[in-house]
């Protein structure tokens, strides 16, 4: 199932919760690279805190709510129950986003992420962001480091 509301739309949120709600301001403004740069970086996002630039690729989720996922059904996922949310992967064959982030992880040891959303549906999306004083958006999101993924078996 769909979230309802858009990849854009919870980078824009989470960035604001998280600069709003750091102890720090970042030393100027965050990069946002185009789609070109992006292709060739892999990142969406570049905060750069004073002394610790964060590097973050915005992934959507998707809410599992069945017990036909793939990941229920198949049985590769013991211990797994629904509901979930699924994030996708870049195949390897159509971009190198994930290998880009692995070689960025390498030069920035615990500042390369996939950030994700938490949050099942367009109204509590809504209700988390005019918290943002509180940094709800932020802290309902997972953060998955590339390197704990590792290269992508196959494509």
């Amino acid at each position: 199932m769909k979230v309802g509301y858009m990849e854009f739309s919870f980078g824009y949120a989470f960035t604001e919760n998280l600069i709003r709600s750091s102890s720090a301001a970042p030393v100027g403004a965050p990069v946002f690279p185009n789609l070109i740069q992006e292709g060739h970086s892999g990142f969406d996002i570049r905060i750069n805190f004073p002394g610790v630039p964060l590097f973050f690729q915005y992934k959507l989720p998707e809410l599992m709510k069945r017990g036909t996922a793939f990941e229920i059904a198949s049985g590769h996922c013991p211990g797994l129950s629904i509901p979930f949310f699924r994030i996708a992967m870049m195949r390897r064959d159509v971009s190198r986003q994930h290998e880009l982030l692995l070689r960025l992880e390498a030069c920035y040891p615990s500042n390369v992420f996939y950030a994700a959303p938490c949050i099942a549906n367009i109204s509590d999306f809504d209700r988390s962001y005019r918290s943002y004083n509180r940094a709800i958006v932020a802290r309902q999101s997972i953060f998955v480091s590339p390197g704990d993924i590792g290269p992508l078996p196959d494509d």
